[in-house]
């Protein structure tokens, strides 16, 4: 499983959030919250958490993060 980066900034956005609200929510700067946001720190499970809530993604939901990472192997097994 790979962490979808894009849909979180996209679920932000969607709900008329700005990267300053979001860094609120976490208790950090503007810019360390977009580094989060962008992959470029790590995003824990705390934070996560956090975030979620903020966005109103209930935890059955939380799987739009997510995407499974498939090898090509398996992709040309389908074709």
């Amino acid at each position: 499983m790979k962490f979808n980066y894009n849909r979180l900034k996209a679920e932000r956005i969607a709900r008329g959030l700005t990267v300053q609200e979001m860094a609120d929510v976490l208790g950090i700067s503007k810019g360390a919250y977009s580094k989060k946001e962008n992959g470029k720190i790590a995003l824990t499970v705390e934070d996560f958490s956090l975030i979620s809530n903020k966005l109103g993604i209930t935890r059955e939901k939380m799987e739009i993060f997510f995407t499974e990472i498939v090898s090509e192997m398996e992709t040309a097994k389908i074709s």
